[in-house]
């Protein structure tokens, strides 16, 4: 997992993949105001795509653990304030749901050693296949918030054109 910001970013892009700085220029070139929620590909197959997203933060108890397995999450917060819960993954991380197949993700009821990340505008997560993540919880209170996350494929971290 990375924990950053945009100015942080801005400074410290040349320590992150390309893959990763491309899905953040993207970000930063887009005007979110402009756009409805919804699902935007940044490039083709499915490979990056950006899930931009608004909703009300719930208590941390009101939402479930997920993982992924073939795409790295960026979770950029565009406005209002999230915690976001993550924990390595563990064998005692028990499935309560999995929709691998489907949509890339199962849900955990529990999750084993997590920590609290609070996020506010402009600040960012990078969440790799074995971070476990509660995403949209309560930091003070409910919160309405608009995020993009980006999902990343992994195959674009070993492909030699991305490089």
């Amino acid at each position: 997992m990375i924990f950053c910001d945009r100015n942080d970013w801005a400074r410290e892009r040349h320590t992150l993949h390309p893959v990763i700085n491309q899905a953040l220029e993207w970000i930063a070139a887009t005007d979110f105001t402009a756009l409805e929620p919804g699902k935007f590909d940044i490039l083709p197959d499915n490979k990056m795509f950006c899930l931009y997203q608004t909703m009300e933060t719930e208590p941390a108890s009101a939402r479930r653990a997920e993982s992924h397995f073939n795409y790295v999450d960026i979770q950029y917060l565009l406005s209002g304030e999230e915690t976001i819960g993550v924990a390595r993954a563990h064998p005692d991380h028990v499935v309560v749901e999995d929709r691998a197949a489907q949509h890339d993700i199962v849900f955990y009821h529990q999750t084993h050693n997590e920590s609290m990340i609070a996020l506010e505008a402009d600040t960012f997560v990078v969440l790799f296949p074995h971070d476990v993540h509660r995403p949209c919880c309560q930091t003070h209170g409910v919160s309405r918030i608009r995020k993009a996350v980006i999902k990343i494929h992994l195959s674009l971290f070993t492909d030699e054109r991305s490089s």
